[in-house]
C-alpha cells in the first residue's frame, strides 16, 4: 500500500492526505451530486461530509462533542468559503464567456478552491492532534448512520442524496478533478 493512500499508517500525516481524499471522491459525478444537494438543501459543510468519509476509511469517528473542534474550521468557512461561494453563484447567470465578469467569477472559483483546501487541511490537523476524534467502533454504524448523525435532522427527500454520498465515500475511486461546485 502507498504511504499516500489514507487507509495507510502515514495518512495522518502525509501532506495534503485529505485533500487527495476529497478530490479522488469528488471526482465521482454521483458524489458531486449528493455533496452539492445536501450543501444547498439541508446547508451540510462539503468539507466536513468528506473528512467523515476520510475518518471512516482510516477507522476513526468524531465525538459526539466535536462541534467544539470543529469551532475554527466552521468560523473559516462562514466567513470565507462562503462569502466567496455566493457571489461566485450570483455572477453566474451574469458572467457571459470572455468577459471581464466571467474571468472574476473563475478568479472567485480559484479562491473558494483554496478556502476548500485551507478548510480540509485544518480538518486534517484536528484528526492528527486527535482533537474530537476516536476509534470508530460497532456501535458508530455504517458510513451512512455516521453522516446521518453529524447531519442532525434530515429532510426525508434528501434521503437518496445521503446514500449515494456514503455509497460513493465507501468505494475507492480513481484520483480527478478538484472539488467545487457550479
Amino acid at each position: 500500500m502507498a504511504a499516500h493512500s489514507t487507509r495507510s499508517p502515514f495518512a495522518l500525516t502525509a501532506p495534503d492526505a485529505l485533500w487527495r481524499y476529497a478530490c479522488d471522491r469528488y471526482a465521482d459525478p454521483d458524489v458531486a451530486a449528493a455533496c452539492l444537494a445536501l450543501q444547498d438543501r439541508a446547508d451540510a459543510d462539503v468539507c466536513e461530509l468528506l473528512w467523515l468519509g476520510w475518518l471512516y476509511h482510516l477507522g476513526l469517528a468524531a465525538d459526539a462533542d466535536v462541534g467544539e473542534a470543529l469551532a475554527p474550521v466552521r468560523d473559516h468557512q462562514a466567513r470565507t468559503t462562503r462569502p466567496l461561494r455566493a457571489r461566485r453563484r450570483a455572477l453566474k447567470p451574469l458572467a457571459r464567456p470572455g468577459s471581464p465578469l466571467a474571468e472574476w467569477r473563475e478568479q472567485l472559483k480559484r479562491d473558494e478552491l483554496q478556502a476548500e483546501r485551507e478548510a480540509l487541511e485544518g480538518l486534517q490537523a484536528l484528526t492528527r492532534r486527535g482533537d474530537g476524534i476516536r476509534r470508530r467502533g460497532p456501535a458508530d454504524g455504517d458510513l451512512y448512520t455516521t453522516l446521518l448523525r453529524h447531519l442532525g435532522h434530515l429532510d426525508p427527500r434528501l434521503t437518496c442524496p445521503l446514500r449515494a454520498l456514503a455509497q460513493g465515500l465507501a468505494t475507492t475511486k480513481p484520483a480527478g478533478r478538484e472539488p467545487h461546485g457550479e
